[in-house]
């Protein structure tokens, strides 16, 4: 007999988890995007991570990645003037 576990794609679950780390979006909200109970993916991220990040770090590390970027667009624009002078 299968558990309620296994009628989750292996893929959706990563999806809804990548979701959860980078959007920015509550649990709550993408729980109902997904149509997943709030309880699995708060379990989904203690056996990924050890334990449940909370929003504001969820944020944190989205402003983080968005900074990166920023950075190294900037940084390439710099390097096209520098060759232009």
């Amino acid at each position: 007999m299968s558990s309620p576990h296994n009628k989750i794609s292996i893929d959706l679950r990563n999806q809804t988890l990548e979701r959860v780390k980078t959007s920015g979006k509550s649990i709550a909200e993408i729980s109902q995007e997904h149509g997943i109970g709030k309880t699995t993916i708060y379990e989904w991220l203690r056996e990924s991570t050890g334990e449940v990040p909370s929003r504001d770090l969820i944020k944190l590390e989205k402003e983080n990645r968005e900074l990166k970027q920023i950075i190294g667009e900037i940084t390439v624009q710099l390097g096209i003037a520098q060759k232009k002078w």
